[in-house]
């Protein structure tokens, strides 16, 4: 495996023996932008015992500008796909949108945009406007959906800390936000949020004309400083629903501990992996072991309560200078002919990343 990666950087020092008053080092800045520049490889062996090499190069950017009360947000993605000597780029404009401050507790927004609705970590039931999360990577960028949205805010000093509304517009056609419902159709969310005795607490409702109505509560609450507990729950009517229910604990040295329990009550018209069927998905990663600074280990297992298949994962992290982290994992399915994880043509695969974020 081979990886090529250009990494750039530039950082310059100004000093003098006496103070100096520089307007250009307090003025606000008129753009941001972060991303990362990604290459990795997996090489994975079949139930069959064929192997396959893969390699991966992918490219995001978000880019923020600022004028006055307004403010462009943009994220762009770009990848390329190697297997077997098979090709395949895509690029992708996972949000675009203009935000405007209409005063200091409400504001505006329009075009596409992700929302990321929920407290759950590996799982979202109550995402009733976003793309559904992938527990296998549960922090990756998605596209989101074009819409319109006000947010309304405000603080207080009593048992209720801070209180805000989103009201979401949201419409489909064959044009439009065609891969959420390819028909004409209206879509409006309210999603109310309170700050209650250091609660989030998130309360959800879903419009849509041509679909059934949804509503969704969660919450996410600090029990200690190291100690915290999440929960979801969406009810489409009185026999389809799904919840989740979630801790993340910190302990003495740094073993941070992630356990999520999904279900979903029913089955979709069309299965879908870690969305039919019930979960139990446990998490553990250490900084520093061995007192090797700038590195991590990690263990995660997914079980599918439903035919006690399983895919567990481990790897190992290392920061390098410059932003620039690698990641080295191993992952296994294993189940009965029949399970979801057992019956999966790959059985294991090691997946190299190396990543520069900036």
């Amino acid at each position: 495996m081979r990886y090529v990666v250009a990494v750039c950087l530039w950082f310059g020092l100004v000093s003098a023996s006496e103070y100096e008053f520089d307007m250009d080092d307090i003025e606000t800045k008129t753009y941001e932008y972060s991303g990362y520049l990604k290459a990795s490889h997996k090489h994975q062996k079949s139930r069959q015992e064929k192997t396959t090499n893969s390699y991966l190069a992918e490219a995001l950017v978000g880019f923020d500008y600022f004028v006055g009360d307004w403010t462009l947000k943009s994220q762009f993605q770009a990848s390329y796909h190697d297997t077997q000597s098979e090709q395949k780029s895509t690029d992708t404009t996972n949000q675009l949108y203009i935000d405007y401050k209409i005063s200091s507790n409400s504001r505006f927004d329009i075009g596409k945009q992700s929302l990321m609705w929920g407290k759950g970590y590996f799982f979202n039931p109550v995402a009733f406007l976003d793309r559904k999360k992938d527990p296998i990577n549960p922090e990756a960028s998605k596209e989101g959906y074009v819409m319109a949205r006000y947010k309304y805010n405000k603080s207080y000093e009593k048992a209720l800390q801070n209180f805000s509304l989103d009201i979401v517009y949201m419409p489909t056609s064959q044009e439009t936000n065609d891969d959420f419902l390819n028909d004409n159709s209206n879509t409006v969310a309210l999603k109310a949020y309170l700050l209650y005795l250091d609660t989030d607490i998130d309360i959800i409702y879903f419009y849509n004309d041509k679909l059934q109505d949804k509503v969704g509560f969660d919450f996410s609450k600090n029990l200690l400083t190291n100690f915290e507990i999440h929960g979801e729950y969406a009810r489409q009517n009185d026999e389809n629903h799904s919840s989740l229910l979630g801790i993340k604990y910190l302990t003495a040295y740094d073993l941070t501990i992630t356990s999520e329990y999904f279900d979903r009550s029913y089955k979709l018209p069309k299965p879908e992996s870690f969305y039919d069927k019930r979960y139990f998905i446990n998490k553990f990663s250490l900084k520093e072991p061995f007192g090797i600074v700038y590195s991590s280990v990690y263990y995660k297992n997914s079980l599918n309560i439903a035919d006690n298949s399983t895919q567990d994962s481990m790897g190992a992290i290392y920061n390098f200078r410059n932003n620039i982290q690698l990641d080295v994992s191993y992952i296994k399915n294993t189940g009965e002919e029949k399970s979801e994880f057992g019956s999966k043509n790959i059985e294991n695969t090691i997946l190299s990343k190396l990543v520069w974020y900036f």
